[in-house]
């Protein structure tokens, strides 16, 4: 998808995006927006609510076991790093 619009900095810098923009990434008021700069690219994701990423199919799967030894290793990284600041 390439949608493409031109629009002006509000006086006080505010980003409007045109409503072409708006409608292409989905967005909604009141919907949280995450930015990101990307070189000299302003990059603006819609950020999912919990309900809508259930219901989203899973990137990757994680065994119980691997999950377990992330934690695991979590709480030896952080037990380590109290010990060094006491």
């Amino acid at each position: 998808m390439s949608t493409q619009s031109e629009s002006v900095v509000g006086s006080k810098e505010e980003l409007y995006p045109p409503k072409s923009i708006r409608d292409a990434l989905g967005l909604k008021p009141g919907m949280k927006v995450r930015f990101r700069v990307e070189g000299r690219r302003l990059v603006v994701e819609p950020i999912p609510k919990v309900r809508e990423l259930m219901e989203m199919e899973p990137v990757t799967t994680v065994t119980l076991e691997e999950l377990r030894e992330d934690r695991r290793e979590l709480s030896r990284r952080l037990e380590d790093g109290r010990k060094r600041r006491a």
